[in-house]
């Protein structure tokens, strides 16, 4: 059961684009997002690997959103507190060992409002891919990990919504030491979207590298808000966001990258890349860097552009209508966003998303 909470000012950070009356759910009653995960082969355990889906209480994910000292108030935190409230329990699902084959995890949102939790253990090598689909008209996920000492995870985020559907998805990642945590979010499904996703490097070594391509079409709202909090030197983090933007819709993306005091040798990096495809579409990029301590590296970048109608005349010229030529300057553009993760299985789940994506993008 939901609990009426008083909506932020516009005037809050988090919420100065998207309102959050545009996101809280309508229906008092939030059912549960169904959670399937298909087993990989046999072959994939056999050196000791295993894959292990079960009920968490509540009290794990608590733990995970207030595990540090910035955490903020709860009028800005409604996200999270709202899907809090929804949902009693969720699900943990443990990744041992060095596993070869993808992991994928189907998210069914099934309903008229539906939330879920997720929380991610992984303690060895493994690649994890997250698809959401559902005719449900609000979608709630809160996903938390661990990615413990030495582990290396690849998460691949996409989805199916409808295009009527309001999409609220709160992320928090703990890193340890020497673990590396490879994120890739396809966003393409959903009329109103708001995501907020932080990130903690707790352990020397750490390292975090974050891709998202985003696609807009009709009035598509989409709002990305990233953070990435170093709280000890000598961790590694990248983020690349690529967007593009078409008819009336709008995209905002928001990088909040924070160097704690201490934290020297941090290395860090973001950049926000905006594709306009028509005189409507509007994309806001809004890099922030907090930086506390003094021998770090640390850059951000944003640029925004119309579709080259070079490339477009290139294609046309070999045989391409210009819708098809579009596409494809499309597809290789959100592509390059996760190119840069420099991990072929996971590039791979979500170039072949990106394509089926595409090729029913007329649907819409």
């Amino acid at each position: 059961m939901t609990v009426a909470r008083p909506a932020p000012p516009r005037s809050i950070h988090l919420w100065r684009h998207t309102p959050w009356t545009w996101m809280a759910p309508d229906a008092a009653v939030v059912e549960s997002l169904h959670v399937n995960v298909h087993p990989p082969s046999p072959s994939c355990l056999a050196d000791g690997g295993g894959v292990h889906l079960h009920a968490a209480g509540k009290d794990r994910f608590s733990t995970m959103v207030h595990a540090h000292e910035y955490t903020r108030p709860d009028v800005e935190d409604v996200a999270r507190a709202t899907l809090d409230d929804a949902v009693e329990g969720g699900h943990q699902l443990d990744l041992h060992g060095d596993l070869a084959e993808v992991i994928h995890v189907d998210l069914v949102a099934n309903g008229e409002a539906v939330a879920g939790r997720l929380h991610v253990r992984c303690t060895g090598h493994a690649t994890l891919h997250l698809h959401l689909s559902g005719d449900a008209s609000w979608c709630g996920l809160h996903l938390t990990g661990d990615v413990t000492d030495g582990a290396h995870l690849a998460v691949a985020v996409t989805d199916e919504l409808g295009k009527h559907a309001r999409f609220l998805r709160c992320d928090d990642w703990n890193i340890g030491r020497d673990a590396r945590l490879i994120s890739g979010t396809l966003s393409t499904g959903g009329f109103r979207r708001k995501s907020d996703l932080r990130h903690h490097l707790n352990a020397t070594g750490g390292d975090v590298r974050i891709g998202i391509g985003v696609h807009g079409r009709g009035e598509r709202h989409d709002d990305h808000h990233v953070e990435i909090h170093h709280h000890l030197g000598h961790t590694t983090s990248s983020l690349v966001a690529n967007t593009a933007c078409g008819d009336a819709s709008r995209s905002i993306g928001t990088g909040r990258l924070v160097i704690a005091p201490g934290a020297d040798g941090s290395d860090a990096g973001q950049v926000f890349r905006n594709l306009l495809l028509s005189e409507s579409a509007r994309a806001d990029a809004i890099p922030e860097l907090e930086v506390l301590a003094d021998d770090v590296a640390a850059a951000h970048g944003a640029a925004s552009a119309a579709i080259d109608e070079g490339q477009v005349h290139y294609l046309m010229c070999r045989g391409l209508d210009r819708a098809s030529a579009e596409d494809l300057v499309v597809e290789g553009f959100l592509a390059a966003a996760f190119s840069e993760l420099n991990h072929d299985r996971l590039v791979g789940v979500l170039r072949d998303r990106l394509i089926v994506h595409l090729d029913c993008a007329q649907e819409w």
